[in-house]
């Protein structure tokens, strides 16, 4: 399986993002929070559930599990730079440049655009016949895309390096840099 496919499968159908959403580090992964860091919040105020039974933990596939808590450490390391000279390499000049003046959650779009099950939208350049995109927010589409593929790359090599992982993850099946490619690209309504 691919790694933007297990993503995918992680975050849309066995929902590891809310289950593990019980702390501040890893809520921003999940609008809303999960179930689990509600009911944690309110024993930290003390307060009695009356007629809740046994609460058990979320009911996930072990392999989306260790493939969820790897993308909580590659955000970790995300926030802390220890990623910087993994992400982003062999850019254009002036998206180089873009990279470092914008600030860039890579961890965070990759999820989003999992749960959408679309990679972000890029302007394809060149001749602009109906888009009156300037180059810079050409570049900035780019280059979030190409941050995206980085980070599924790398989350695809940490999870092949697991013994204990019970599917082949490889790397994504995707294009890094689709606008170079010489095939006509078609819309997936086409």
């Amino acid at each position: 399986m691919d790694v933007w496919s297990a993503l995918q499968w992680v975050v849309r159908d066995q929902k590891a993002d809310k289950a593990f959403a019980a702390n501040d580090e890893t809520r921003m992964l999940s609008p809303g929070g999960s179930v689990t860091g509600a009911m944690a919040r309110i024993g930290e105020l003390r307060a009695r559930i009356d007629g809740g039974g046994i609460i058990r933990g979320a009911d996930l596939d072990a392999d989306a599990e260790l493939i969820w808590m790897n993308v909580l450490m590659l955000d970790h390391e995300w926030r802390n730079g220890a990623l910087a000279g993994m992400i982003g390499n062999d850019l254009p000049g002036r998206m180089a440049g873009y990279m470092a003046a914008c600030r860039v959650e890579p961890v965070r779009d990759m999820v989003n655009a999992a749960r959408s099950g679309d990679m972000p939208f890029w302007y394809p350049g060149g001749v602009r016949v109906h888009s009156a995109a300037t180059r810079r927010e050409v570049e900035e589409s780019r280059l979030e895309y190409i941050m995206i593929w980085d980070m599924l790359s790398l989350l695809a090599t940490r999870l092949g390096q697991s013994t204990r992982l019970g599917i082949v993850i490889e790397l994504p099946a995707i294009a890094r840099l689709p606008w170079n490619s010489r095939k006509k690209m078609f819309d997936k309504c086409g």
